[in-house]
């Protein structure tokens, strides 16, 4: 069955404080996971790290680090030191971000994204499972990698040299199009975590409206147009779940049927709609569980 998470950006606006309340209402709620992205603001990692050795029970991910932020080996180091800190409950997202970002946020010198990629990654993985020994020995188990990956190149990798991918605001004809079929070559288990702006509420219209607001910046770069033109809409907002709970419990069923494992549902909400949200998200995870246990 899907499992539900939340993902936040208040690693880029908030405080770690804030971070580990999120955390906390996850658990709060029976979610499976909290998922971040990592830009301007605060280190992800470490925030994440904080959350998760006071928060038990709760997944904690990254979607995404950034790949021109860390060579592998500080990523690594990094890396299994959260997955120290949270009892191995670090899933590593990765992306390899975008020109505009690398060299004007992060002023990295923008590469090749698919190559870099895959020579970054082997490079990753080796080292956390302690493939180098004279340049790092690893006391724990190496976490999962997934990786943020909308075309079909990148997502080939990710069916063959990761865990999983990530996908932001991405409907499902990306998923049925561009991610089953790269994990239909997988013989072992691949996730497949679709992160997506989601809101319970009686007036879709001004939600999302205020999410081409909040969120719309992305419309304009180039790896996001295609997965718009695609999914066949002009921007976030259409691809955004909205609607009463029925209309939200549909849009996530389409997730599933596409293919998806897990939902990271980015809150779009205040006041009354926020709290319908998240009663919807509850009663999901309530329901998956019930019918977990009714498995065994």
């Amino acid at each position: 069955m899907t499992r539900y998470c939340l993902h936040s950006s208040t690693t880029n606006h908030g405080t770690v404080e804030q971070v580990v309340g999120e955390v906390r209402r996850v658990a709060e709620a029976g979610l499976g996971g909290y998922w971040a992205p990592m830009l301007n603001g605060l280190d992800t990692m470490t925030a994440l790290g904080v959350a998760a050795a006071l928060v038990p029970d709760v997944e904690v991910g990254t979607a995404v680090v950034p790949i021109p932020l860390r060579s592998p080996y500080a990523l690594a180091q990094q890396a299994l030191t959260v997955a120290e800190l949270s009892g191995g409950r670090l899933t590593l997202g990765l992306g390899t971000s975008h020109r505009p970002l690398a060299e004007g946020i992060f002023r990295a010198e923008w590469t090749p994204p698919l190559a870099t990629m895959t020579t970054y990654l082997a490079e990753l993985r080796d080292l956390m499972a302690g493939g180098q020994p004279e340049r790092m020995q690893p006391r724990i188990p190496s976490p999962q990698v997934v990786l943020g990956a909308v075309n079909p190149r990148m997502a080939a990798v990710a069916a063959e040299h990761a865990d999983g991918v990530v996908t932001w605001a991405a409907g499902p004809r990306t998923i049925e199009q561009v991610i089953a079929p790269a994990a239909a070559s997988r013989t072992t288990p691949f996730r497949i975590i679709a992160a997506i702006p989601l809101c319970v509420t009686s007036d879709p219209d001004k939600v999302r409206a205020a999410i081409a607001r909040k969120l719309g910046a992305n419309d304009a770069l180039p790896s996001y147009r295609r997965v718009l033109e695609r999914e066949g809409v002009d921007g976030i907002a259409s691809v955004a779940i909205v609607g009463d709970e029925g209309e939200v419990v549909a849009g996530l069923r389409r997730l599933t049927e596409a293919g998806v494992t897990e939902v990271a549902a980015h809150v779009v909400a205040r006041g009354g709609d926020e709290e319908r949200t998240w009663a919807l998200l509850t009663d999901l995870a309530a329901q998956r569980s019930r019918n977990s246990l009714d498995d065994m």
